[in-house]
Order: C-alpha cells, then structure tokens, then sequence
C-alpha cells in the first residue's frame, strides 16, 4: 500500500525537467539528434502540458530565458539554441499553437539595443502554467458557467479584450465565440441577435457594444470598436460606411442609433430602446434594476408638490374638466370607446397665455392630481446644426415616450414646454437650410400628431408663432389670461397670509399682474423680512408692483425671435 510519504517521493519535479531540457538545447540548433536526446524529458513535460514533443522544448526554452528577461523574442531563442532567426521562424505554428493553449502570451517586445533584430514577436510564460509546474499538479481550468445574456456578452468582451491585449489572434477570438455560441444557443438574446445580424463581425461588434452600455457608456466611438472586431481594413471601411450611411442590418434592425459628432469625419453610435429591452431579456435581476433607472427627462408625479393655483372661472372649468379626462379610469375608458368607433386615441392640448399665467404648473398639478408622469422635452436640445440631427432628435423625442407608455401603468403626459420654439410658423420653399430643417421638423411633429397615442401638452406664450397646420391637431385649447381682481386678491393672500384682506383687495385692484409677478413680488417680500427684522409696508409693497410693471413693458420693446 503506497503512503501518503511515496506519494510526494514520486510527485515530478517539472521545473527541473524544465531546466535539463533548455540547458541541452543550447547550441543545439534544434537538430533531430538533439530532439532524440531530450525524448524522455520533453515526453513528459508535453503530457504535463497537453503538448507536442517540439512544443515542450520550445516552451523549456522561453521558459528558461523568461527569468532574465520579461519578454523572450524570436531572435533571444535562435541565439539560446545556436541557429539562424528564420530556423526558428519555421516552427512559427508551434509557438502560436502554445499560444492557443494560453501556456504561452505574446508580448509586446520591449525595445532592445540591437537595431538589426528582424522581429518585434516576443513572448513570456503563463503565470498559472508556471505555478502548475512548480506545484506538479495539471492546471486545472474552470470553464465559467453562462447562465444568461449578461455573462455571454462578459465571456465575448473579455475575449475581445485578450484579442485588443494581443493574446490572441483573431482566428482564436472567433473560433472561441463560435463556441460559445454553439454551447450556450439556447439563450434567448443570443438566439434574437443571431437571428437578426447573421454576419458575424458585425454581431461580435453589437455584443461588444453591449457590454460597453453595461459599463455606462451611452455614446461610443463607432471606429475603433469595429477595429477590435475584424483585422481586414477593406471590411473596418465596409462595416463604418453601412452603419453610418444606415445601411447595416443593425440600424435597419432597429438596435443602433447614429450621433454625429463634432467633427464629421467621426461617427458615435448607440443602443437604441429596442436593443437595451433585448439586451435585459432572461435577466431578471438587470431587468429590475433597470426599471428602477430615472430618466433625467422623466418627472415622477410622486415627486411634484402641491402648490395651489388660482384661475379665472373659465379657465378653471376647462382644467377642471382635463383633469377628470386625465383621470385613469375615465381616460382608459374614453380610449376604449375612441377605439371602438374608429377614431384617434391621442389626447393633444395646447395651453396658451402671457408668461406667469400658470400654464407649465398648471401641467404639472394635473400631473400630480392623476397619478401621471411628465416626459420634459427640453427644446435646446433638439436642436443641432448638423444636417439631418434635429430631425432624428425630435424623432427619439417620440421613440421615447412610446417606449416611456408602454411600461407605464399610467400613460405620462408629454409636455412641450414654450413649444413655439418647434411648433413655429412653416417657412416658404426656397429659403435656407435652417429653414428647410424646421420645415421638416414641424412635418415630423405633425405627422406624431397625427399618430399620437398618449397626452401630449404643449404651452406658449406666443400663439401668434405656430403654425396653422397646428390647430387641429390639437383636441383642447386653453388660453390663460391674466387673473381678474377677485382671483388676484386670493393670490395675494396665498403668497402673502399676514397681509391684511383689505390691502389684499386693493393690490389686486390697483395693479395689473399676474400670478408669477405676484410670486416674485411675495419673495422679496419673505426676503426683506428675513433680512430686517420686520415686514415690509404697504406702500414698500405697491412700489415693487410697480417695478413689475415698469419690467413688464420694457420686456414689449424690440422684435420678436
């Protein structure tokens, strides 16, 4: 019976076989004698490793030379073993094969004193294989287990990140991919994605791109991302002008969205909706987490405070009226019957009026009264001075919310807010290409009109700037007008409560304004009796009413934009 003490006496010691194997090939010239002669010791060495005979004794060699120096290269073996660079050029295959079996990596050869070397190949040792040597124990290799899409895309990246690092080739990089996508086919996002892009760089390169949205990065660089995907330049060219012309299956599949960037030469691209719900598919734990991801444009009716506005009676009729439409119950069953007769479902509402008459807030209070959300379209931001890019950002304006819609249990309410900024007045043909843009924008935004299915709420202050073609589409239009005396009493007692009712009455009387120069009046105000101790005078009030007069006309004088 063998003791646990005969186990260790027989347990090899390989780094010495190792070392007897480099010592006999120097100035060996690799010759068949010499191969003969180191038979016993390489055998063993290649059983160890899972190699060929001539493998072992290349790999004792950069072995050997890896404790002096980092990397080994090409012409540092021919010089161990006594012969010419290209010998050992000839069992190039050898040396890639160890490669492909991760014993060795290739390095990036540092630079040396010889200028005459004729290779910058070098390579160094795997540091688990060295460990395994010196332990006597095989390397035992863990295959990670793919359970879902994010570990699929996390296996394809990491290899394309070896492949980047140059320990792979690219030869290795697809062939370890076509692997993973023939044992772990039964993934559903793998099956869609194989479906939907049967080209393999460009599938390797959406994945790659996937993982790139794990890590954060909305907007990526498309041409060193296909750099990492294919080595052929004809096919780095072919792959940057489909997708940038649109021509590729995955813009004409809806999973990735162009951006231009500053400067044209260069192309951005990113995922699109479609492609980030079908990046999440069989991930529970991602799909919950990705849920709970706030658009920054995205106003939870939970988060909007109370604030009590007051109206003129008919104004306050017709809110009254939209806010009980709003509700979900009545709104669920008025598209309900919409539908059943045939007719458009889409709720579109234009709250017009001078600045401070409680239009964007009165948006806001419905909101928060009907348990809807508000999707804020900030109108600077769809505006671009690329040919083309206004056009597809009011586009993803729309894309959004219909995405937004059909998770919400509530539809939320999209709002443009001073929409005259895009809803403006159509130009003739003929003139600018500024102007052709804005046409073809107002074409866009009526067209989703049209086709709305939603609440979208639009306000201005200047009814005068839309467009005509605009009237219609609109179900509900509501003009605000300046609060009449007995509504801005109430105001001055909301804002201000110490003031007396009587002064109350006879600020609404004696001037003019509205409910947000009333507001501004009622912070300096606060601010006065915070900074002096006591409250500020009637008169002291009626001074500032006036000063909101005064800036009231002042604002009239000059052109409008």
């Amino acid at each position: 019976m063998k003791t646990k003490s005969d186990g260790r006496r027989t347990k090899k010691n390989f780094i010495r076989i190792v070392e007897t194997i480099a010592n006999e090939a120097v100035d060996s010239d690799l010759s068949h004698q010499f191969i003969r002669s180191v038979k016993g010791s390489a055998d063993e060495i290649s059983a160890f490793l899972g190699c060929t005979r001539i493998q072992s004794v290349l790999f004792s060699v950069i072995c050997n030379l890896n404790f002096s120096i980092k990397t080994v290269s090409l012409e540092q073996i021919a010089t161990w073993v006594g012969c010419n660079p290209i010998t050992v050029a000839g069992y190039m295959n050898e040396i890639d094969d160890l490669r492909s079996k991760k014993i060795i990596r290739k390095e990036a050869e540092e630079k040396k004193s010889n200028p005459k070397s004729i290779s910058t190949l070098a390579w160094s040792v795997n540091p688990e294989i060295f460990n395994a040597l010196t332990k006597g124990e095989a390397l035992k290799r863990p295959v990670p287990g793919i359970r879902d899409s994010y570990e699929l895309i996390k296996a394809v990246s990491g290899l394309i990140g070896q492949r980047a690092a140059d320990e792979i080739t690219f030869n290795e990089l697809w062939q370890e991919i076509t692997d993973i996508e023939k044992k772990h086919s039964k993934i559903e996002f793998l099956r869609e994605v194989k479906k939907m892009i049967p080209d393999r760089s460009e599938r390797i390169l959406f994945i790659h791109l996937c993982d790139e949205y794990y890590a954060g990065n909305i907007n990526m660089e498309l041409i060193p991302k296909i750099r990492l995907v294919t080595p052929d330049e004809r096919r780095q060219l072919e792959l940057r002008l489909t997708i940038s012309n649109g021509n590729s299956l995955l813009v004409q599949q809806g999973l990735l969205e162009i951006r231009e960037t500053f400067f044209r030469s260069e192309c951005e691209v990113r995922l699109s909706p479609k492609a980030v719900e079908l990046l999440f598919k069989g991930s529970k734990n991602l799909v919950a987490g990705l849920k709970k991801e706030k658009s920054p444009d995205l106003i939870s009716n939970t988060e909007i405070k109370f604030i009590k506005l007051f109206y003129n009676r008919e104004e306050k009729e017709k809110l009254e009226f939209v806010e009980q439409l709003l509700k979900p119950c009545n709104y669920s069953n008025l598209v309900k019957r919409l539908e059943k007769s045939g007719n458009k479902t889409g709720i579109a509402m234009l709250f017009s009026g001078l600045p401070g008459t409680g239009k964007t807030e009165s948006v806001y209070q419905i909101a928060r009264n009907t348990g809807r959300d508000i999707c804020r379209v900030n109108i600077s931001e769809t505006k671009s001075k690329w040919f083309g890019e206004s056009e597809r950002l009011i586009k993803e304006v729309f894309d959004r919310y219909r995405n937004l819609c059909k998770d919400a249990e509530n539809k939320p309410i999209l709002l443009f807010n001073e929409a005259d900024g895009v809803f403006s007045t159509r130009k003739q043909i003929g003139d600018s290409s500024v102007d052709q843009t804005e046409n073809a924008i107002q074409n866009i935004i009526l067209q989703e009109l049209e086709d709305l299915d939603g609440i979208l709420i639009a306000t201005t202050n200047m009814t005068q700037n839309l467009d005509k073609a605009f009237d219609r589409r609109f179900l509900y239009k509501i003009t605000f007008g300046k609060p009449v005396p007995e509504a801005r009493s109430e105001i001055w007692k909301n804002k201000i409560p110490s003031l007396a009712k009587p002064n109350a009455i006879k600020l609404a009387h004696n001037h003019d304004l509205s409910g947000g120069q009333i507001d501004n009046i009622a912070r300096k105000f606060i601010t006065h009796r915070i900074l002096r101790g006591i409250s500020p005078s009637l008169q002291q009030i009626e001074s500032w009413c006036m000063e909101e007069s005064v800036t009231k006309e002042i604002k009239k004088i000059g052109y409008k934009i």
